[in-house]
C-alpha cells in the first residue's frame, strides 16, 4: 500500500524543480498584502475588504504551491508544497464561508486572513531558499562548462585556423597564444611559457613549460606562444575527468532531502488525524445534520496546524551550526557531509598532511660514492624551487640556512603522487619517487627505510643520491582512529608513499588496512569500486593530490593549505593541527539534529497550544492578535534554543 510517507527518494519534488524567482516575486507581493491585511485588520476595515485583499494574496501568491501540490500527489508524494496548500486553502475555505454565509462556522470565530498571509509569506522565502539551493548548483556547473575553451587554433602548412574543440584529433598541431586556454591534452612542439595548471595539480603557482613538456586541457597560457601536438582530446583530457568528478559531486548533494522536506509528509498526517477526527467529534456530540456548520472545526484546525515558527526550525540551526563550528576550526560547506560522516561504513585516511601533520622535515642527506652532498643539495633545492607542497617546503627551510646560490629554472613539470622534473639551462632534474625514476630509464637501489619518506634525485640521467623526510603524526592521531573504530568505522590508511612507511604509522594508528604506493587516480578508483558496492565512503586528505578521491567519495574533507584551490569544493575544511577535529564532527552533528528535531517539536506544541487557547477561551470575533503574537514568540523561542549551536563543546 502508498501513503504520503512511502515516497521514492530519486523523486524531486515539483517546487525544487521551479525556477527560484517565481518564489521571489511572489515573496515580495505576498509580504505587501500581508502588512495591507495586517493594518486593514488593525483598522477595523469590514470583514469584505480585508477578505478581497486576501483572496488576492492567495490567487496571485499561493497558486504555485498549488500546481506543485497537485503534481506531487499525483505521483502520491508528500512534500512540502502539499502541506502548505492544505493549511492555505482550508483557511481560505475558512475565511470566505465565514465572510458571505449569515451564521459563523462552529468554533472560535476569529480572522484568519492575517496569520495565513503570514504563514503563506514565510513558507515562500523558505521555498525560495531551497530551491535557490538547488540553482546554485545548476549556476556553478554552467560556470565549469563556460570555463573550458570552446576552440582552438590548428596549424596547417603555414597557416592557422580556428575549429571547435571537439573538431580536434589526436596528432593535430594547435597553437596558444598568451591570454588562451589550452584546448587539448598534449606536448609542446615549440615556445616556452608559464602555465596555471591549479586545476590539475591543486597548485596556485604556475608551472614553466617548454619544448617536449605536457599540458593539460583547460589551464591557462600566461606568457609565451606555444604549438602543441594533441595527445588527447577535450572530451578525455585530464580536466575533464576533474571538471565531471566536481559535477558530479555537486548533483549528488542536491539529492539530500531538507529537513522540512522530510517532515512535511508527517506533517500532513498529523493535520489531517487532527481535522478529521476533530470533525467527528463535532458531529457526533452535536447535530450531524448541520455539517456544514461543523465544518468549521475541520478548517480551523487544518489552516492552524502547520506553525509558522515550524518553517524555522532547520533554518536557524542550520545557520548558527555552521558559526559554532568555525569557532572549532571547521569550515562546512556542505551540512549534510555530517550525517553522512556520521553514518558511513568506511573511512579513507590519507597519509602525510592528514594523519601527519605534513610538517616534514629533512633527516638525511646519502649521496652516491662520487656525488658530493652539496651536489645532491643542489640539485634538490633546483627540483622543488616553483614547487609547493610538504616535500617542497620542507626543502626550502633546509636550504634557507646553507646559502645555496639559486639560478631561475627554465620550467618545472609536475607529476602528482610521482615527483617533478625541471629544466635549468642545459641540465635536467629529476627528483621524486624510485619507482618513476625508474621509469624514466634510471638505475635507483631499493632503499629500506621504515617510515621515513624519501626523494631520490638525479641530473642529467645521472643518479645523484636520496634524501629521506621525517614527519610526526598529528595530536589526537591514535585517539580518534580508536574512537572511529568503537563506532564501527573501516579506517583504511591510504597513500603514495612507499609500503614500509605506509605499514610504519600504520602500526602507530593500530589501522589493519592500508594501501600504499597509491596513485591519485587509483585512489579514486578504489573509492568509487567501494562505493558501487552499497558503501558509504569518507575520504579526509589534505586536498592537493586527492581531489579526484575527495569528490569521489560521498563526503569530502580536507585539512586546510592557504595556496589549495580544491579548499572551496570539498565538503569540510579543517583549519586545526590536531586530529581531534574529526571526533568533534560527531559532536556537532548530535547538536545540530537534536535542535532541528526539537525545534519541531517545540513549533508544533506550541501551535497547538495557541489553537487550545484560542479555541476554549478567546472571545467571538477576536484572537488574530494572540494567534499572531503567539507565533511570533514561538520563533522567537527557536532562535534562542537554536543560538546554543554558536558555542559547541
Amino acid at each position: 500500500m502508498t501513503t504520503f510517507a512511502s515516497f521514492s527518494t530519486s523523486y524531486l519534488p515539483a517546487a525544487l524543480q521551479v525556477p527560484a524567482k517565481k518564489f521571489s516575486y511572489r515573496f515580495l507581493l505576498s509580504l505587501c498584502l500581508f502588512f495591507l491585511i495586517l493594518f486593514s485588520r488593525m483598522l477595523n476595515y469590514t470583514g469584505v475588504s480585508v477578505f478581497i485583499l486576501f483572496f488576492i494574496n492567495v490567487a496571485f501568491c499561493a497558486d504555485i504551491f498549488l500546481r506543485c501540490a497537485c503534481k506531487d500527489l499525483l505521483r502520491v508524494h508528500g512534500s512540502f508544497a502539499v502541506l502548505i496548500s492544505l493549511s492555505v486553502l482550508s483557511g481560505f475555505i475558512y475565511c470566505a464561508l465565514n465572510t458571505f454565509l449569515t451564521r459563523p462556522l462552529a468554533g472560535p470565530y476569529i480572522s484568519l486572513e492575517v496569520y495565513v498571509s503570514f504563514l503563506l509569506t514565510l513558507a515562500l522565502w523558505a521555498q525560495y531558499r531551497m530551491t535557490r539551493g538547488q540553482e546554485r548548483v545548476d549556476i556553478f556547473i554552467k560556470k565549469l562548462d563556460d570555463f573550458l575553451p570552446k576552440s582552438g587554433r590548428i596549424c596547417h602548412m603555414d597557416k592557422s585556423y580556428m575549429i571547435f574543440v571537439n573538431e580536434l584529433k589526436i596528432g593535430d598541431r594547435v597553437r596558444v597564444y598568451p591570454g588562451e586556454r589550452i584546448p587539448c591534452d598534449g606536448f609542446i612542439q615549440s615556445g616556452t611559457s608559464s602555465i596555471d595548471e591549479q586545476l590539475i595539480s591543486g597548485n596556485m603557482l604556475a608551472t614553466a613549460k617548454q619544448p617536449g613538456d605536457a599540458v593539460y586541457a583547460g589551464t591557462l597560457n600566461k606568457t609565451g606562444q606555444l604549438e602543441i601536438e594533441v595527445s588527447a582530446p577535450l572530451s578525455s583530457s585530464v580536466v575533464m575527468g576533474v571538471l565531471n568528478a566536481i559535477k558530479q559531486n555537486e548533483q549528488r548533494h542536491t539529492q539530500v532531502k531538507d529537513p522540512l522536506e522530510q517532515a512535511a509528509p508527517w506533517l500532513v498526517f498529523m493535520l489531517l488525524g487532527a481535522g478529521i477526527g476533530g470533525y467527528m467529534w463535532a458531529l457526533h456530540t452535536y447535530t450531524a445534520s448541520d455539517w456544514l456548520h461543523q465544518t468549521g472545526i475541520l478548517w480551523f484546525i487544518l489552516s492552524l496546524g502547520c506553525p509558522a515558527a515550524w518553517l524555522f526550525s532547520a533554518i536557524f540551526p542550520r545557520l548558527f551550526v555552521r558559526r559554532g563550528a568555525e569557532r572549532l576550526g571547521v569550515v562546512i560547506n556542505n551540512i549534510d557531509t555530517l550525517q553522512r560522516f556520521v553514518q558511513a561504513d568506511t573511512i579513507f585516511l590519507d597519509k602525510t598532511g592528514t594523519v601527519t601533520v605534513g610538517d616534514l622535515r629533512i633527516g638525511r642527506l646519502v649521496p652516491t660514492p662520487r656525488v658530493l652532498e652539496a651536489q645532491l643539495l643542489e640539485a634538490l633545492a633546483y627540483a622543488e624551487q616553483q614547487v609547493d607542497g610538504p616535500f617542497a617546503q620542507a626543502v626550502h627551510l633546509f636550504i634557507s640556512s646553507k646559502n645555496i646560490p639559486m639560478q631561475k629554472v627554465k620550467s618545472t613539470e609536475i607529476f602528482p603522487g610521482k615527483g617533478v622534473r625541471v629544466q635549468i639551462k642545459k641540465d635536467t632534474i629529476l627528483a621524486g619517487k624510485a619507482a618513476w625514476l625508474r621509469d624514466q630509464k634510471l638505475a635507483v637501489p631499493t632503499i629500506q627505510t621504515g617510515d621515513e619518506t624519501v626523494v631520490f634525485v638525479a641530473r642529467n640521467n645521472q643518479y645523484l643520491g636520496y634524501v629521506t623526510l621525517t614527519d610526526c603524526l598529528r595530536e589526537g592521531a591514535k585517539q580518534t582512529v580508536e574512537f572511529l573504530k568503537n563506532k564501527h568505522k573501516e579506517v583504511i590508511l591510504i597513500s603514495g608513499d612507499t609500503e614500509s612507511s605506509v605499514q610504519a604509522v600504520a602500526n602507530q594508528l593500530g589501522i589493519t588496512k592500508f594501501n600504499f604506493s597509491v596513485l591519485p587516480k587509483t585512489k579514486a578508483e578504489i573509492i568509487t569500486n567501494l562505493r558501487n558496492l552499497g558503501k558509504q565512503v569518507i575520504m579526509i586528505g589534505d586536498g592537493f593530490n586527492d581531489i579526484l578521491a575527495l569528490l569521489k567519495a560521498d563526503g569530502g574533507i580536507v585539512f586546510a593549505s592557504e595556496k589549495n584551490l580544491y579548499n572551496h569544493w570539498v565538503d569540510m575544511v579543517i583549519k586545526r593541527q590536531d586530529l581531534f577535529a574529526l571526533t568533534d564532527l560527531f559532536t556537532i552533528n548530535k547538536r545540530l539534529h537534536y535542535t532541528i528535531w526539537s525545534n519541531m517539536f517545540l513549533s508544533v506544541i506550541g501551535q497547538g497550544g495557541l489553537i487550545a487557547w484560542i479555541g476554549w477561551h478567546s472571545p467571538q470575533g477576536s484572537g488574530w492578535q494572540i494567534l499572531l503574537g503567539g507565533s511570533l514568540g514561538v520563533i522567537m523561542c527557536l532562535l534562542i534554543h537554536s543560538m546554543r549551536l554558536l558555542r559547541i563543546k
